[in-house]
């Protein structure tokens, strides 16, 4: 069902959990400047969130489907895998997405239903959700965002003082600690966020708990949920090494071909 938010203060920190039933999940690098977290979906791994070492994140969250973002095929329609694609590779700069957002009607693909947190390093941040209007920094007094999988714009536009829907506990957790937090955040402060919006049973328990901290060019995360033991994936070099929590230091290239993740649970 996944959590995510940005924190835009000297340093921008982008925080997620990935939330998913067990299956195969991966990390590939795509290109020089992208790399994928995907899923196994049947015989195919499609990807859920990116990352790029300008500094720019989307994700895929699910929500709940509205009539205006049904998929649809027009000169006009823009669905969410092609501005996946075309934010991360930047075909679409992040600096026109304002007005590409009001020029183009975004879409779901067929049979799926998602919204997403775009984040620039322009420290500006967009929610996008098909068929509805886009919601960005300047619309919010906060210096953060926060998505989970209820419509943030059907809430904002009904001033709903007690939010509901799929994920509104794990946004009010997510959104207490980010309004008290006191001095400078940081990877630690973030990976404490997501600690507290993990999801431990169900049919979506948290798989992948990550903070991206684009100044760095570095990804710190943890698997199912143990916070103990963490790994970073640089941009720099394209290593994933351990970080803290093994009892001795592990390093891999990650490739095109990508590296599954239960491959970096055996790490000890």
């Amino acid at each position: 069902m996944c959590t995510s938010f940005v924190l835009h203060e000297d340093r921008t920190y982008i925080g997620m959990n990935f939330d998913l039933s067990e299956r195969p999940i991966k990390m590939a690098i795509s290109g020089v400047h992208q790399l994928f977290i995907l899923q196994q979906e049947g015989d195919r791994f499609l990807p859920a969130i990116g990352f790029n070492r300008k500094g720019i994140f989307m994700n895929l969250h699910m929500v709940n489907p509205n009539e205006e973002g049904k998929y649809k095929r027009n000169r006009n329609s823009v669905h969410m895998m092609r501005l996946f694609d075309e934010v991360l590779s930047e075909k679409v700069k992040t600096t026109v997405l304002p007005t590409y957002f009001q020029e183009k009607e975004i879409v779901n693909v067929p049979d799926y239903s998602v919204q997403s947190l775009i984040v620039a390093p322009n420290k500006k941040s967009f929610i996008v959700e098909p068929g509805k209007k886009y919601i960005d920094t300047d619309q919010l007094e906060d210096d953060f965002m926060i998505l989970t999988n209820f419509s943030v714009r059907d809430a904002m536009e009904h001033e709903d003082s007690a939010l509901q829907g799929p994920g509104s506990d794990r946004y009010q957790a997510a959104y207490a600690e980010l309004s008290n937090r006191r001095g400078n955040f940081s990877v630690e402060q973030g990976l404490t966020i997501l600690k507290q919006t993990a999801q431990w049973e169900g049919d979506y328990p948290t798989q992948l708990s990550m903070i991206f901290t684009p100044e760095d060019e570095s990804i710190y995360f943890s698997l199912k949920g143990n916070y103990k033991r963490i790994y970073k994936f640089s941009f720099s070099d394209r290593m994933l090494t351990t970080v803290s929590g093994f009892e001795r230091h592990f390093s891999l290239l990650v490739k095109k071909k990508g590296v599954l993740l239960s491959e970096l649970e055996g790490w000890g």
